[in-house]
C-alpha cells in the first residue's frame, strides 16, 4: 500500500483541485495541478504509468466543470489537442527527469506555456470565434473569445503559477520520501 500512496495523493489531488476549480471558476481560475501532474509523473514514474495514470485521473475529473458549470461537452478536437499538450507536457518531464530542482522548475514554467501555446492554438483552429488571420491566433493566445469574462494571459498565469506550485510539492516530497526517490536527481540516496 505505502508504494501507491504517492499515486493515490496525485490523484487525489488533481480531483480535489478539479473540483475546487470547477465550483469556484472565479475564484481562481484555471489554477489547477494538471499539467503538474503530467510534469511531475514523468519524473517519478517515466515509463508508460507515468503517463497513465494521470491520463485516467484527468479522464474521470474531466467532467466536473460541466457539471458544476453547465455548458457543452468540450469538441473532441479540443480534447485531443489538451491531451496532445499533456503528452508534450509530459515529455517535457521526461527529458528533464535527471536534472537540478531549479531546472525542473524552469521545465514546468516551460511546460505551462507549451500547453497554453497548444491548446489556444487549437482553440484558435477550431472554434469559428477566432479569425483565422494572425491577430486571430494573437487573440487567443492573450485576449480571448469575444465576451470571454477574462483574458487567456490570466488562465496562462494561473497555469503556469500552479504548476510551479504543484511541481515543487511533488519535488520536495521526493527529497522527504523514499518512495518517491525513483531516479531522483534532487534526492540524496541513490535509485536501484
Amino acid at each position: 500500500m505505502h508504494r501507491s500512496l504517492p499515486t493515490l495523493l496525485l490523484i487525489g489531488l488533481l480531483i480535489l483541485f478539479r473540483t475546487l476549480a470547477a465550483s469556484m471558476p472565479e475564484a481562481m481560475p484555471n489554477f489547477q495541478p494538471v499539467a503538474a501532474l503530467f510534469f511531475s509523473a514523468a519524473l517519478v514514474a517515466g515509463g508508460w504509468r507515468g503517463f497513465l495514470i494521470p491520463s485516467v485521473a484527468w479522464i474521470i475529473s474531466y467532467p466536473l466543470p460541466i457539471f458544476f458549470q453547465g455548458g457543452p461537452v468540450s469538441d473532441p478536437l479540443i480534447f485531443g489537442s489538451t491531451l496532445l499538450a499533456f503528452g508534450i507536457t509530459f515529455l517535457i518531464g521526461k527529458s528533464l527527469s535527471t536534472r537540478s530542482m531549479p531546472t525542473l522548475l524552469i521545465g514546468s514554467l516551460t511546460a505551462a506555456l507549451s500547453f497554453h501555446l497548444i491548446t489556444n492554438g487549437a482553440a484558435w483552429l477550431f472554434d469559428p470565434r477566432y479569425a483565422k488571420t494572425l491577430a486571430g491566433l494573437v487573440q487567443s493566445l492573450w485576449t480571448g473569445a469575444p465576451g470571454a469574462p477574462l483574458p487567456s494571459w490570466v488562465f496562462l498565469r494561473n497555469f503556469a503559477a500552479a504548476n510551479l506550485l504543484f511541481t515543487w510539492i511533488v519535488l520536495s516530497a521526493r527529497i522527504c520520501l523514499p518512495q518517491l526517490a525513483i531516479a531522483s536527481p534532487v534526492s540524496s540516496t541513490p535509485a536501484h
